[in-house]
């Protein structure tokens, strides 16, 4: 389908607060598991990766009825024919629950070593054990040990410090460990991989986004995990678990899933689908009042046909066409916008740059205002210039988002 056209380029314009630019790639923050899949889910939608299969597909969340998995999440654990129970919940001790009654373990006072990781986190010279609290959870299983996330407060709940203790079952022996690196953050979640225990711990009182420790139980070895080193795109580290060997991740732009010995698989919802059959539109945006101008089908939507997405404003997403539009516009204003024009990120960080478009359909003008889309040179003449333009907008709640494997 190619329709001759002419484009006029109204300029690159900041708009007004009225409209602001959104983030097309969803966030999946909950984790979920059984022995066959991985669901990652957000409010609205639920990712899944069926084992077997190295693809995500994604469904409304409300038709999948499947609870936040709590492994490694909670106080209560079964290691041998023992079952393990933080007294009381996130309490300072915890309890052997077995056939024949209830045993109380004690926790042993924090050891030198562990003492002076303290007192460096709190910036003083010595710490007694009188002015240490501990607080024991979350709890996770691991081969002959109870691994568990560790607070300690120093002087009546004051200056937290997160911590990863763990006992033998065999010996009877408890450890700990402490850093000031771990300094302000609150255990939320703990897993064992092989030699490695991962403790995903959020900043103390804070509602989203934390870091994920490894501990190496070879060397006792500490290290945080670098999102743009492992090539997980994304800012915050929203949530972590474990699935069978798998490392599972969440944060605000990617899901992961990170098998071990591997480099981790990566998906974004930088791309949508029709279930149904939908139209691309002309749209434009008012600059001053924000309003959205609403105008005819510009191109159909292939059912089940991921569509990448350039931006989304309002209700509003951009996607890519499926088949392009032939565009004239003047030579002389093209050359004033091809550095830019021709890339999908036009550099306008967090605000809204409208380039818009006059396209002549049967005679008549339809208007539509481009973001971040890229602009294809066909032609450069003198004074007339052959280009070529594949995108159109959508409303949101016509398409579902696709995860698409980085």
């Amino acid at each position: 389908m190619h329709i001759i056209v002419l484009i006029i380029l109204t300029g690159l314009t900041s708009v007004a607060a009225e409209l602001s630019r959104q983030d097309f790639l969803m966030s999946f923050p909950e984790i979920a598991y059984d022995d066959r899949k991985v669901v990652f889910s957000n409010e609205q939608w639920s990712a899944v990766f069926a084992s077997g299969v190295s693809t995500m597909f994604t469904m409304p969340r409300d038709s999948l009825d499947m609870a936040a998995s709590q492994e490694g999440r909670g106080c209560r654990v079964v290691v041998g024919n023992a079952t393990y129970v933080c007294n009381p919940i996130r309490g300072n001790s915890i309890i052997k629950q077995d056939a024949y009654g209830n045993t109380d373990l004690t926790i042993t006072p924090p050891n030198a070593q562990a003492m002076t990781a303290l007192a460096d986190a709190w910036s003083v010279v010595t710490v007694s054990r009188a002015e240490v609290t501990e607080e024991i959870g979350p709890l996770c299983a691991g081969q002959d040990k109870v691994w568990f996330g560790l607070v300690a407060f120093y002087q009546s709940g004051k200056m937290p410090i997160s911590g990863l203790g763990w006992f033998d079952t065999n010996t009877g022996q408890f450890g700990r460990v402490y850093a000031s690196a771990l300094r302000d953050l609150t255990p939320r979640w703990v897993g064992v991989r092989d030699d490695t225990v991962w403790v995903y711990c959020g900043a103390t009182g804070a509602q989203v986004g934390g870091q994920l420790i490894s501990y190496s139980t070879k060397d006792g070895g500490l290290g945080q995990l670098n999102l743009a080193a492992a090539r997980i795109p994304g800012d915050t580290l929203l949530n972590a678990g474990m699935w069978r060997d798998f490392l599972l991740l969440a944060t605000e732009d990617a899901v992961s899933i990170w098998p071990q010995g591997d480099m981790p698989w990566v998906w974004q919802t930088d791309a949508y689908a029709s279930r149904e059959n939908t139209w691309l539109k002309f749209v434009t945006f008012d600059i001053k009042n924000g309003i959205k101008n609403i105008g005819d089908d510009f191109f159909p939507l292939p059912m089940n046909s991921p569509a990448m997405a350039f931006a989304k404003v309002g209700d509003w997403l951009e996607l890519y066409a499926p088949q392009g539009v032939e565009a004239t516009m003047p030579t002389e204003k093209w050359k004033k916008i091809k550095e830019i024009a021709t890339t999908d990120d036009w550099g306008c960080g967090d605000s809204l740059c409208f380039a818009r478009v006059k396209v002549s359909v049967t005679g008549a003008n339809k208007e539509m205002d481009l973001l971040d889309t890229p602009i294809v040179l066909l032609q450069e003449g003198e004074t007339i210039t052959k280009i070529g333009i594949r995108a159109g907008w959508v409303p949101a709640y016509q398409v579902v988002p696709v995860l698409m494997k980085k």
